[in-house]
């Protein structure tokens, strides 16, 4: 085998071997020259630390560049690209995951507060509509004791208009019997016969008489009932008319918290109406954050590429590393062939 020596002073204690780069021993108690790389290192194959700087310095000259150089650009181009897409996505993921909490939230309570309003409003029409209801009803009732006090008083009338012309009939026939008896006193000589029919006959009036008088009476209880009855409508009817003008007011104050829950309404609409402009330019903000996402894919595409590219530059340098490597360790190759071999897999 033979060892391509290529010294090198170090003023490091660091390998010289760029893919080592291991802290050197310090020389020997008896002092000698430091050590540029590791003196007892191996990498696979057997080869030194010393033997791959030399392999290295040779594909340096062949190539113009190290290998290292162009991968490390590649990676940091790649490691920035990578970077710009991340750090804009991230942005946008965070400010569309904040948009979306706060539309939810404020989507949520709007959508619950007009919930809440058309409920109390559907519950204040059915109160209004029971109230009117009631008040319909109180109004019937209303009208009906109007109208029942009215025919009581009507009939009451005229049971006393005709109580009224049976008394003065018996008024009539009373003073007819008087005439009669007044007659009969004068003609007592030839009334004898005549009397006894007249006491009859007024035996008869009296009795008939008292029957118009107890009638008379009944009639009366009678008026007072109905005047009693209709007091008791006309108070029944005040109560009516009250609990109508508590329901009038009762009305009133549903209509009032009726046009109130509209008023909320309308600014629970105008806040929905604004929460929806807000929406819009939320979405316009994040149409420009997706233009710019998609530049920075574009971006990060064109890197793919390129380290695509430095891959597929890559795979050639370490097929020809291996061909190296394969050259490194032919056995009992000279200086000469080692070199003249190098150069032709490095030119291939």
């Amino acid at each position: 085998m033979v060892e391509v020596v290529v010294e090198v002073l170090e003023t490091d204690t660091l390998c010289g071997f760029s893919r080592c780069r291991a802290p050197l021993p310090a020389p020997g108690p008896r002092g000698g020259r430091p050590f540029a790389y590791c003196p007892e290192r191996t990498w696979p194959g057997g080869k030194t630390c010393k033997q791959l700087a030399a392999a290295q310095d040779a594909l340096t000259e062949a190539l113009g560049s190290a290998v290292d150089t162009a991968l490390s650009a590649a990676t940091s181009t790649f490691t920035t690209a990578a970077k710009q897409l991340v750090d804009p996505l991230s942005e946008v993921l965070a400010a569309a995951t904040q948009l979306r909490d706060t539309l939810a939230a404020e989507l949520t309570a709007a959508a619950a507060r007009v919930e809440e309003a058309e409920t109390t409003a559907a519950n204040e029409r059915g109160l209004r509509q029971s109230a009117e209801e009631t008040a319909a009803k109180a109004e019937q009732d209303a009208a009906a004791a109007t109208e029942a006090t009215r025919q009581s008083a009507a009939d009451a009338a005229e049971v006393v208009r005709h109580a009224t012309e049976e008394v003065e009939q018996q008024k009539l026939e009373r003073d007819r019997a008087v005439a009669a008896a007044q007659a009969a006193d004068e003609a007592r000589a030839d009334a004898d016969l005549a009397r006894a029919h007249a006491e009859g006959v007024a035996a008869t009036e009296r009795d008939r008489a008292d029957a118009a008088a107890r009638q008379v009476r009944e009639e009366r209880a009678r008026t007072e009932s109905t005047s009693k009855a209709v007091a008791s409508a006309t108070e029944k009817l005040a109560a009516t008319r009250a609990e109508r003008d508590a329901a009038r007011t009762a009305v009133a104050d549903l209509r009032a918290a009726a046009q109130q829950t509209q008023a909320e309404l309308a600014n629970a609409r105008t806040r929905a109406d604004e929460l929806s402009v807000e929406l819009t330019k939320t979405l316009a903000r994040v149409d420009e954050l997706t233009t710019d996402a998609t530049t920075t894919r574009e971006t990060a595409r064109q890197a793919t590429e390129e380290a695509v590219r430095l891959r597929a530059d890559l795979s050639r340098h370490t097929t020809t590393s291996a061909a190296l490597r394969d050259v490194l360790r032919a056995p009992d190759l000279a200086p000469e062939d080692l070199r003249t071999r190098l150069l032709t897999e490095l030119l291939r």
